[in-house]
């Protein structure tokens, strides 16, 4: 089935990467004898789609910078094939392509050393400030408790 034929709502999914397809491709060649892996291809495509059906409509689709190649979308697409070849694969094989995915954009940022003062400010303010505003979440979630208490 081409990727054109996929049905799903894509005002909110965007479509697996080449990147991803190919790497899901390659492992299913190298589990099943070539009368099978279109068939098995398949049934991932189909495993895919009804994942997204039952899947939340507000992941933001090509808007959201996490769908892009190696996102959100990616990391559904190999559980897609997890689950259909479950019997032939391992999560071993599965954390595999997820590092050939996602870690190539990390090894480009080669501009960001954490040693360096600026950095470690930049850091220490993004840390402390996520601290403040999960303070605030944890005081305000115990005043709503005792209020239902009382």
């Amino acid at each position: 089935m081409k990727d054109s034929e996929l049905q799903f709502d894509r005002t909110c999914h965007v479509l697996y990467s080449k990147s991803c397809k190919e790497q899901i491709q390659e492992k299913i060649a190298l589990h099943y004898p070539p009368e099978q892996r279109e068939e098995i291809w398949e049934r991932v495509q189909r495993q895919y789609i009804d994942y997204l059906s039952d899947w939340r409509t507000d992941l933001g689709g090509t808007k959201n910078f996490h769908n892009g190649a190696g996102g959100t979308y990616d990391c559904i697409a190999l559980m897609s094939y997890y689950t259909v070849c479950k019997t032939v694969t391992s999560l071993a094989e599965i954390e595999e392509m997820e590092g050939e995915l996602f870690l190539p954009a990390f090894r480009k940022m080669t501009f960001v050393d954490c040693n360096k003062p600026f950095w470690k400010r930049i850091m220490h303010w993004a840390f402390a400030s996520s601290k403040k505003k999960c303070d605030r979440w944890g005081r305000l979630s115990d005043v709503c408790r005792s209020l239902r208490k009382g």
